[in-house]
């Protein structure tokens, strides 16, 4: 089961963007964001969408729901766009798994990035506006989640107490977030990845 679409969405709509800010966006911020959005999924399924004409349809759906979405975000809750975005691009990449497996982007790959996605931006999204401040980018705990994530995935567990270490290092210098976010952030780093690995393993083999 390919994830391409959905990876691409997450990318769009939380990994370089604070994602409780797309509602706030003014008309200019709003059509760079579209033309963000375009280039996002191009890089994720250009190589096999544009060579058939149902990959065409389903990447200009993928794109158009996807902006649809977030200029929803202006009257509908954000919890219930992330519902949405999540159901109707995962039923978009079910019409289009045939076209996916078969893309420069491994199905593995892009189970990878979804992983590292959930592990740095998810949690993010989640502590935002309840752990840390709703307009904090969090670019230390995405960071030490991320260095987390690859090591585990790569069953490096030493570099991974050690990614722990200096990232609690780092926040005693530079954070000036709540202490409880230092706790939260490296344990839920470890328990996602791990998580994420075993899942890997069982649908991947």
């Amino acid at each position: 089961m390919p994830l391409h679409l959905l990876v691409a969405y997450y990318v769009v709509d939380h990994a370089f963007v604070n994602n409780k800010k797309l509602a706030k966006m003014d008309d200019k911020k709003f059509w760079m964001h579209f033309v963000w959005v375009v280039l996002v999924f191009l890089a994720f399924t250009f190589d096999v969408f544009l060579s058939n004409p149902l990959g065409i349809l389903i990447l200009i759906l993928s794109i158009g729901l996807t902006v649809t979405l977030d200029m929803g975000r202006k009257r509908l809750s954000n919890e219930l766009i992330e519902i949405i975005a999540f159901f109707l691009l995962l039923f978009l990449t079910l019409l289009g798994r045939s076209f996916l497996i078969e893309s420069f982007v491994t199905v593995e790959f892009s189970w990878y990035l979804m992983g590292m996605l959930l592990t740095t931006v998810g949690v993010t999204y989640f502590l935002r506006g309840r752990i840390i401040k709703e307009e904090a980018t969090d670019s230390i705990g995405i960071a030490e989640r991320m260095s987390i994530f690859i090591f585990i995935l790569a069953n490096q567990w030493t570099w991974v107490i050690i990614s722990v270490a200096a990232g609690l290092a780092f926040r005693a210098v530079f954070s000036k977030e709540k202490k409880t976010e230092w706790i939260i952030s490296p344990v839920a780093g470890v328990l996602i990845s791990y998580l994420w690995q075993l899942l890997m393993r069982g649908i991947l083999g």
